[in-house]
Order: C-alpha cells, then structure tokens, then sequence
C-alpha cells in the first residue's frame, strides 16, 4: 500500500523534474555563453598604431608610388593571422623634404575597387565605373561623389614614413570614417 501512496508519487515526480531541469540548465549554461559572450566584445581587431612603410626619402618626385599595407597580425575571436594585406595607397612625393609627402587611400570612394595610376593621363582610374582622380585625389569625372581618401601620416624619430591605416564610408559626399 506504501506505494500508491500519493506524496510520494508527487515527491518522485518533483524530484524527477528537478533533477532532469538542473541537468539541462547544466548544459544550456556553457552553450548560452558561446553564443552571447561575443555580443559584447571586439571580436576582430585590426592595427590602431600607425604601420611603418619604410623609410620616407625612399619615396622620391615624379609619378605616384603603389605600397600595399600590410598589418602585422589580426586577430578575431578564434584566431589570429600575421601579415595580412588590409589594402593599398598611392605615396606621393610633393616636395624636396622627406616630409612633404601625400598619401590616398588606392580604394575607389565609389564603390570599393582599385585604384590605378593612368601613367598616360598623369592621374588615378577607377576601372570598375570610370571615375578619374587628380594626382591630389580631386575628382574629375565619374560617378564617385568625392576625390580619394587622404591618409593620415606622420614621420617616425627614425625617418621612416608611418601611416595610420583607416576604411571610409563609400557611395557618400563626405569623408566618414566605416
């Protein structure tokens, strides 16, 4: 008779639902986490110190110089990868001191593409939709809505040209930074 007992039939099943319950919420805990754990980080870096492109009086006067700029390593929540191209830029010498350089980013502001240098027409084309830069990054036709992007620059102590690597908005009139 001990055992349609009904409190302890209600015991057995409350402690069979707890334990089954404890269980489960013993697993859920870990896989919750892996999802929402990098809602609220930076999971992809990329370099915020300026990258060194060499020395600066490598850049000589004349016709705009092709660097592509590598950053040292990126790292995004599971890995990490040593010298990846992030893009190109055009390095150009406008003065007789190492310092007087000008530096555009070689994405098209219209859509993304790569820029080239038109050695013929003494300027930048996009080849993607035909937009034409000044060799200052002036737009001069196309349908880019504005010139190319200057890059931030600096000469380190060691006269090597450092410069800060950064994405803009594209399609857009002003310069924002993505």
């Amino acid at each position: 008779m001990a055992a349609d007992d009904p409190d302890r039939r209600r015991f057995l099943k409350v402690a069979t639902c707890a334990l089954g319950g404890g269980v489960g919420l013993a697993a859920a805990i870990p896989v919750l986490r892996l999802a929402v754990d990098p809602a609220g980080k930076q999971t992809v870096t990329s370099p915020t110190e300026p990258l060194d492109l060499g020395p600066a009086e490598s850049f000589f006067v004349g016709p705009p110089r092709r660097v592509e700029i590598v950053a040292p390593i990126i790292k995004d929540g599971w890995s990490a990868a040593r010298d990846v191209v992030l893009g190109a830029a055009w390095v150009r010498r406008i003065g007789p001191k190492a310092s007087d350089l000008d530096v555009r980013s070689a994405v098209c502001p219209h859509l993304g593409c790569a820029v080239a240098f038109d050695a013929a027409q003494n300027n930048f084309l996009c080849p993607c939709h035909d937009s034409r830069f000044s060799l200052e990054g002036n737009k001069l036709s196309g349908p880019s809505q504005r010139g190319l992007d200057q890059l931030p620059i600096r000469i380190g102590n060691d006269g090597h040209l450092m410069l800060t690597w950064e994405r803009y908005k594209l399609d857009t009139s002003a310069k924002e930074r993505a």
